[in-house]
C-alpha cells in the first residue's frame, strides 16, 4: 500500500518538475584562446605575426535562434579561417553542443593589446513564457606584442611563416632559348601558416639585355587543419634583345621563421639568359647560303670593288680605319628598313650586326641614344600591347656612327655597299652571259 502511494505521488509531481526544468535557462559559456605558431609558447609575438584566435562556445538547451557577435578588433587585422565547426562534448556530465570559430589575427602595433569580449546570443522557448533570449559573454583577453624593428628595417615588408618554399622553373632552359623565341619563367612561392594576401607583390625582374613581360599574380589560400597555406605563382615572358647573353638577377624573399624565431631568405639564383648556340649557328648558316656577297664569284668582285673604294677614301683622308671591312651589307639593310619603316627587317639587320661583333654591339647597345630606342623597338615588335615603334632613320644613323666610333660615317658605308652591290650585279650578268 505504501509503495502505491509513493508511486502515485511521483506521478503527480512529474508534470511540475518537467515544467520547472523547461523554464530553467540553458547552460552556456564562451571562451577565447590565442595560439601562436612558435615552438616555445611563451614567446612574445611580433607586430604583423599571424595568431590563431579560437572562439569556443557551448550551449546546452533547446535553442531556437543562435548567433555569435564579434567585437571591433581595432588593434588587429583579421580574417576568418574556414567556417564554424560544430561538435558535441561531455561537459559536467552532459553531452553539450560546442561551436568553434577560428580567426587569423595580425597585431597592428606593439604593447599590451586587448581582445574585447565575444558574445553568443540565443533564443529558446519555454512553455509558459514563450520565446526567451539569453546572452553569454567571454572575458576580455590581453596579449603582449613587441615591435619588429630588430628584424626588418622600417618600411620593408615582414613575412612571418612556419615554412616557405620557392621554386624557379624556365621553359625552355634560360640559356637554350631558340633563336627569336621567348622563354617562360614561373616562380612559385608556398608559405605555411599565412594567407595568400600576405605574400609579397610581384618581384622586380629587370636586367639589361632582356625584355620581360609579367603576367598577373595568381594567389590562393589552402585551408588545412593545421592552419592556412599561402600559394602564389609569378610568371614572366623573357626574351634577349640580341644574340649577346644577358643575366637575369637573383630574386630574394626575406621571411621570418615563426617556429625558430629567426629571419631567413629564400633565393632564386642569377641565371644566364641567351639564345641557343645551335640557333645562332643556323641563322649564320642561312646567311652564308643566301646569294649575294657570300657567293664565291660575286665575293671576288665585291672585294675588289671594296678595296678600291677604301683606297680612294684613304687617299682623300675622309674615312677612319675602323670603318674598313665592317659589315657594309648590314648597314645597307638598316638604311633600307628605316626608309621603308619596316621595324622587323630593321631589327633583323641589327641582330646580324650583333652576331658579327658581339663585344662591339654590347657597347653600342649600352649607349643612351641607342639602348632605350632598341628596347622600345622590341616592345613594339614583341609586346603584348605593342606601342608605335620609334623613328628608325635616326636610330640607323646613331648605330652607324657608334659602330664607326664617332658620329656620322653611315653615308660612306652605304656608298660602299651600293658600289659593291652594283659590281656584284654586273659580275652576275657577265657570268650568265
Amino acid at each position: 500500500m505504501a509503495t502505491r502511494l509513493v508511486l502515485l505521488f511521483c506521478l503527480l509531481l512529474l508534470p511540475f518538475s518537467r515544467a520547472a526544468a523547461q523554464e530553467e535557462p540553458p547552460f552556456g559559456r564562451v571562451d577565447l584562446r590565442v595560439e601562436t605558431q612558435a615552438e616555445i609558447s611563451t614567446e612574445t609575438p611580433y607586430v604583423g605575426e599571424p595568431l590563431r584566435l579560437v572562439i569556443r562556445s557551448a550551449v546546452r538547451g533547446h535553442v531556437l535562434l543562435d548567433h555569435i557577435i564579434q567585437p571591433s578588433l581595432v588593434d588587429f587585422d583579421w580574417q576568418q579561417f574556414g567556417v564554424d565547426a560544430s561538435s558535441e562534448e561531455m561537459i559536467d556530465g552532459f553531452w553539450t553542443p560546442v561551436v568553434e570559430r577560428v580567426l587569423m589575427i595580425y597585431p597592428l602595433r606593439a604593447g599590451r593589446l586587448t581582445i574585447p569580449p565575444f558574445k553568443r546570443r540565443i533564443a529558446y522557448r519555454i512553455e509558459e513564457s514563450g520565446k526567451v533570449e539569453a546572452e553569454y559573454v567571454s572575458a576580455p583577453l590581453q596579449i603582449e606584442v613587441r615591435a619588429r624593428d630588430a628584424l626588418v628595417p622600417p618600411g620593408e615588408s615582414f613575412l612571418p611563416a612556419k615554412s616557405l618554399r620557392m621554386t624557379d622553373a624556365w621553359e625552355p632552359a634560360p640559356d637554350k632559348i631558340p633563336f627569336g623565341e621567348t622563354a617562360r619563367r614561373t616562380l612559385t612561392v608556398e608559405a605555411e601558416g599565412v594567407t595568400a594576401d600576405r605574400l609579397p607583390a610581384l618581384p622586380n625582374f629587370r636586367a639589361p639585355g632582356l625584355i620581360t613581360f609579367a603576367a598577373p599574380v595568381e594567389r590562393r589560400t589552402i585551408v588545412t587543419d593545421k592552419g592556412p597555406i599561402a600559394h602564389a605563382v609569378y610568371r614572366w615572358s623573357v626574351r634577349p634583345v640580341s644574340a649577346v647573353p644577358a643575366f637575369a638577377p637573383a630574386i630574394r624573399i626575406a621571411w621570418f621563421d615563426v617556429a625558430t624565431r629567426r629571419m631567413r631568405e629564400a633565393l632564386a639564383p642569377e641565371r644566364r639568359v641567351a639564345f641557343a648556340e645551335a640557333g645562332r649557328e643556323r641563322v649564320a648558316a642561312r646567311l652564308r647560303e643566301s646569294p649575294g656577297l657570300t657567293a664565291p664569284q660575286p665575293l671576288i668582285a665585291a672585294l675588289a670593288s671594296f678595296v678600291g673604294a677604301v683606297a680612294l677614301v684613304l687617299l682623300l683622308g675622309s674615312l677612319p680605319a675602323r670603318l674598313l671591312a665592317r659589315r657594309p651589307r648590314e648597314f645597307g639593310a638598316l638604311r633600307r628598313a628605316a626608309r621603308a619603316k619596316d621595324a622587323a627587317a630593321f631589327r633583323h639587320a641589327a641582330a646580324r650586326l650583333a652576331q658579327a661583333d658581339p663585344e662591339r654591339w654590347r657597347k653600342i647597345a649600352a649607349r643612351a641614344d641607342i639602348g632605350p630606342a632598341l628596347a622600345a623597338l622590341d616592345c613594339a615588335l614583341y609586346g603584348r600591347e605593342p606601342p608605335e615603334p620609334p623613328p628608325l632613320a635616326p636610330l640607323a644613323r646613331a648605330i652607324a656612327g657608334a659602330w664607326a666610333g664617332k658620329g656620322g660615317g653611315f653615308e660612306v658605308l652605304e656608298g660602299c655597299a651600293s658600289a659593291i652591290a652594283a659590281d656584284t650585279s654586273r659580275t652576275r650578268r657577265r657570268n650568265r652571259g
